[in-house]
């Protein structure tokens, strides 16, 4: 499926290890067929990540632009799911907050049983007063 001729490889060899154009090309077809397949040689058999990024990834060190550069070199599916982890997490706390923000708005607005009543009583004050300056002003 990858266009990979086996009888091509040297049994003493890995390909994933190769340096040249045929290599790219066949790990190229390998991270297209199966991703999970590609990190899982990238890990055993390709170019180590270096200190600075493996502690970033441990939570260890800060995460820089050059550091995302290799991530997406060496590590390409693993990248790609840290990625939609990372957005599946930011959506979820939106939705969180989207939700806190509707249940404090709904415990600030009266119902509309606590609206008749609060115009009620306001007209109630109301009459109350003028009867109370009508009185004051006759005597």
């Amino acid at each position: 499926m990858a266009g990979i001729n086996t009888r091509d490889i040297p049994s003493n060899s890995n390909p994933w290890t190769w340096k040249d154009p045929r290599a790219m090309s066949w790990q190229s077809a390998i991270r297209n067929l199966s991703p999970v397949l590609a990190q899982d040689a990238e890990i055993y058999w390709g170019e180590p990540v270096s200190l600075a990024l493996q502690a970033a990834l441990d939570g260890q060190g800060d995460w820089t632009p050059e550091l995302d550069q290799e991530f997406a070199r060496k590590r390409p599916h693993q990248r790609e799911e840290r990625r939609e982890a990372a957005v599946k997490a930011a959506l979820e706390g939106m939705a969180a907050n989207l939700e806190a923000e509707r249940q404090a708005k709904a415990a600030r607005t009266p119902t509309p049983e606590q609206l008749k009543a609060q115009l009620a009583a306001s007209r109630n004050a109301a009459y109350a007063s003028l009867a109370q300056q009508h009185l004051h002003g006759d005597a």
